[in-house]
């Protein structure tokens, strides 16, 4: 049951309707991006520290005595460095919190365990190819954003409303075809060459 059937049948059974929101929610959330770059960045941090204490308590239960070159708080660059590993620190901690941008848009599927995605490029292509297919369409431009795809026309026709409404239809039928799991807005927008 696709999107648009989910909205013009709310006598469906909530069972039904409960389950198809559970695989939503579950196909957004296995296709979020995990935060590798911040996590290598800790992890490399984490071990370098590690393993100068690491040598230091070696050397301490060894009996060398290890000079440690340290500058006085009063040196200038000490606020400045401490200032930026604060900082520095701070945003890797948003950037463990925030959820990342999911480079993948869930399908759905008839297994609830399998998860299937399809890149934003390859949606983009294929919904700006659904678009030209409609006649007097030149070009298709697609965009999509967190709540509409917005599908920019190029024509030379004259004509405005009945291009609008055959691309909304071939768009809207395109993704209910792929059976995509999102609840974006399709917005079509006409431009006529030369303007």
């Amino acid at each position: 049951m696709s999107l648009l059937d989910e909205i013009l049948a709310p006598e469906a059974e909530p069972d039904t309707l409960e389950r198809l929101r559970d695989s939503r929610r579950k196909g957004v959330r296995v296709l979020r991006p995990g935060r590798t770059p911040a996590g290598i960045v800790v992890a490399a941090a984490l071990t370098a520290v590690s393993w100068g204490l690491a040598y230091l308590a070696g050397a301490g239960l060894v009996g060398v005595r290890i000079e440690i070159p340290m500058p006085s708080f009063a040196h200038p660059a000490v606020p400045a460095v401490a200032s930026a590993l604060v900082i520095l620190g701070g945003v890797l901690v948003v950037l463990a919190l925030l959820p990342g941008r999911p480079i993948l848009v869930p399908l759905e599927t008839q297994d609830d365990r399998l998860v299937i995605g399809l890149t934003r490029r390859g949606l983009r292509r294929t919904l700006a190819d659904a678009a030209v297919q409609v006649d007097g369409v030149d070009a298709a431009h697609v965009r999509i954003r967190r709540t509409q795809i917005e599908v920019t026309v190029i024509t030379d026709t004259r004509r405005f409303g009945e291009p609008l409404r055959e691309v909304g239809a071939a768009v809207g039928d395109r993704l209910a075809g792929l059976g995509v799991q999102c609840r974006h807005e399709v917005v079509v927008r006409l431009r006529r060459r030369g303007i």
